[in-house]
Order: structure tokens, then sequence, then C-alpha cells
């Protein structure tokens, strides 16, 4: 059977990188509805999603008596899902309706968060030694489940923001979407840690589901106006997988910038995962001290956005994906350093501010190169690499449980910014993207 597989569409206005990224981003807002309700429902999904991040970890640290290596675990085992089904859910992605999808998902995501919330209420939490219907495995059983659901939605979800605007405000909207991340990380971590500092655990899970349901409602409305239909329905699925793959083969700068994002989920996001373990153990602070710490993450990328939606990019995108990604690196190895609660605070806040900046140039530069029609099976592939998260994940969470977070996070640092330096001299195609 022959492949055929699409050339990359060439921008419809190539000048248009100089233009204002203020004016382009509310021009955006304003002018395309269908586009601010996918978004607005971007925030509460992804609000839901830090808001069960931060929760599962406290929790799973209070039912195990502090237990480092299972308190990483359970939300790593969150991404494990996505090395099985994340590829498949790409080539559905390409060849169903991606809204009523995400719809759906968001759906039976939102059932699976109420019944356990009715768990954790029907569990005595407060005592010295919870007692009630909750065991220590219930959340892995949990984040499992969230798990499949998150393999789904993500690349639908990141595919769907090109669907809703012409190709000429692709870049805007993503830049906007990309500010979802950060600004939930700091209201979602920052409010669950506050509610379980004092109302406990019961209620996250219930405001998680409704989070869910807010944004199946903003999408009955929506529409995709800009979705291209797929070629891929007339492949059987293993030929539709098979062209998105040979795809990026081809495309080196695609490959390329996939393979530099492996370092933020081998190190980045698993710091967020052992977080509730460096703050009690190091910083001897709790849950609420917890929830600023993570909310600092999505402050500095915040700041990122503002300049970025101010400024752009201020230097090549291609080259602002290694800045972003060298510096990352270099705060990871500051904050291991710290054992002050405000300087712990400011090194997590420039790792939101570099990883911000990274995976914004990243995504766009490869949103804007790969056409709509395989867009899906491409970024599949792309968040591929979230599915080692959780070998990630427990590789420091028993470096951390027979060795000390400090040490641990000091070693995975320096590796880290190797890779990346060795990154940065080789990749040359990459660093030369406008």
């Amino acid at each position: 059977m022959t492949v055929n597989i699409p050339q990359p569409e060439t921008p419809a206005h190539p000048s248009g990188r100089r233009r204002s990224s203020r004016l382009s981003s509310l021009d955006t807002i304003r002018r395309f509805k269908d586009f601010r309700l996918v978004w607005i429902g971007n925030f509460f999904a992804q609000g839901a999603q830090w808001l069960q991040i931060l929760t599962i970890g406290w929790l799973v640290l209070k039912l195990t008596d502090g237990n480092a290596l299972l308190t990483g675990t359970v939300i790593g085992v969150r991404t494990l899902p996505i090395l099985l089904i994340g590829p498949w859910a790409g080539v559905l992605a390409d060849r169903v309706d991606r809204r009523k999808l995400i719809m759906f998902t968001q759906t039976a995501m939102a059932a699976a968060a109420v019944f356990f919330a009715i768990l954790v209420i029907a569990t005595d939490l407060d005592s010295e030694i919870p007692s009630g219907p909750l065991l220590w495995w219930h959340p892995f059983i949990y984040m499992v489940i969230s798990g499949v659901a998150h393999s789904i939605i993500q690349p639908v979800r990141q595919a769907m923001i090109a669907n809703t605007v012409p190709r000429e405000f692709l870049t805007s909207a993503l830049a906007l979407n990309g500010m979802v991340y950060p600004s939930t990380r700091i209201v979602a971590p920052a409010l669950g840690g506050l509610l379980i500092a004092s109302l406990g655990f019961k209620w996250n899970f219930l405001i998680e589901a409704t989070a869910y349901v807010t944004m199946v409602l903003l999408l009955i409305p929506a529409r995709l106006p800009f979705r291209t239909e797929s070629s891929g329905k007339q492949l059987s699925v293993l030929a539709s997988m098979r062209d998105g793959i040979v795809y990026v083969w081809r495309e080196k700068s695609i490959l390329q910038l996939i393979v530099m994002s492996f370092i933020p989920n081998f190190l980045f996001n698993p710091l967020v995962f052992i977080l509730p373990v460096f703050t009690s153990q190091v910083l001897n602070r709790g849950a609420e001290a917890g929830g600023f710490l993570a909310a600092a993450i999505g402050a500095g990328g915040i700041l990122a956005a503002m300049i970025i939606a101010t400024a752009g990019f201020v230097v090549r995108k291609g080259m602002a994906t290694f800045l972003g990604l060298v510096g990352g690196c270099v705060f990871i190895l500051l904050f291991a350093q710290s054992q002050w609660y405000l300087a712990s605070f400011g090194a997590l806040a420039g790792l939101g501010f570099c990883q911000y900046y990274f995976r914004v140039g990243n995504s766009t530069l490869i949103q804007t190169t790969v056409p709509d029609d395989l867009r899906g099976r491409v970024m599949s592939i792309y968040m591929l690499d979230s599915g080692f998260v959780p070998l990630a994940t427990l590789v420091i969470s028993l470096m951390v449980h027979f060795w000390n977070p400090k040490d641990a996070f000091t070693a995975l640092g320096v590796l880290a910014l190797a890779l990346a330096l060795i990154q940065f001299a080789a990749f040359k195609l990459v660093r030369r993207l406008p």
C-alpha cells in the first residue's frame, strides 16, 4: 500500500510574526466564539486535573503514614496509560468528532470523581489512623481510570484548538491556550491546599467533578468550523497510525522537538508529584504550604505568558525552547539546594517560567507545521513521552525513599542539564526555527 504523507502547510501570513501578539490575542478572544468556549472550558478541565494531582498526593501521604514511594508513584501511574492508549487516541481524534469525544470523556471523568469523593467522605481521615472504606490502593485505581481518560482527551484537546480559528490566528490561539496551564497551576493547588488544611479532603473531588461537567456544558454550543476532513478515514486503523509515525520520522524538526520534550517529562513533572514529600521532609511544612509551592510554578508560567503576550518570544521559537529547557534544569538544581521556604518558592517560580516558555514554543512550532488531517496522530506521538512519567516518578521516588530529596534532585538536575546542553549542540535544525 502506498502511504501518502501530506507535506507541511505554509502559514497563510508569514509576515504575521511581527504583528503585535497582544492585539492578535485580543482579536482571537473577541472574534471567535468557538475558541472562547473551548478556551474557557480548558481552564476548568486543567484546573480540575491540578486539584486532583495535589489532593491525591497528600491523601496517599496521609493513608500511608508518609510513604514517599507510594506518594510519588500514585500520581505517576496517571500517565502510564498514555503508552498504550495515546497513539490510538490520536488516530481516533483524526477520525471522529473531536468535540463529542471530549464531552463523552469528561462526563466519564466527572462520574469517576463523584464515586471517589463518596469513598473519601465515608472515611474518617481526621483520626490518627484513618478508618473507613477508603484504602491506600483505591487512589491508585482512581488514577489509572483518570489516566485512561487523560490519554484520550489530551491529544484531542490540543488538536481541537486549531479547529476553532483560521490558520493566521493559530499562533495566537496556541499562546492563549498555553496560559491555561500556568494559570490553573496557581489557583487549583493553592485552593486545594487551603481546603485540605481547613476542611479536609472531602470537597476537593466534588469540585473536580463540577469542573469537568462545566467544560461539557461549555462545549455543547461550540463548533469546530476549521476542521479539515481526514484522509485517515479511508484507511485502516493501523495504516492511519502508520501515516502519523512516518510523517513524524520524515519531518526531522518535529522529531527533534518531540525528543526534546522527554527531559521535562522525566524531571519537571515528577518534581510536582514528589512535592508533598519534599515539603514535609525538607521544609517541614504542611499541605497549605505545599499548595502554594505548587502554585509558584504556575506563577512563573503566568509571568512568561505575559511576556509572550506583549513582546512575543523575543528570540526565535526554536531558540526559546532550548533556553526554557536549560533554564528549567538550572532551577531544579537551585530548588534541590534550598531549605528555606521562600527560596524554594522562587526556584519553583523560575522553573514554571522556563517550563512555560519551553512548552509554548515547542508545541507552537509543531502545531503550525503539521497539517490538520494528521494533527491528532502527531499530537498523540508528541505526548507519548508523558507515558514514561511513571517510570521517572518511580525512579525518583526510590531515590528519595532510600536517599533523600535534596541529593536525589541534585543528581537528576545535573544529568538533565547535561542532556539539554547535548541537544542544544546537536539539534541545529530546531535552533534555526523562526
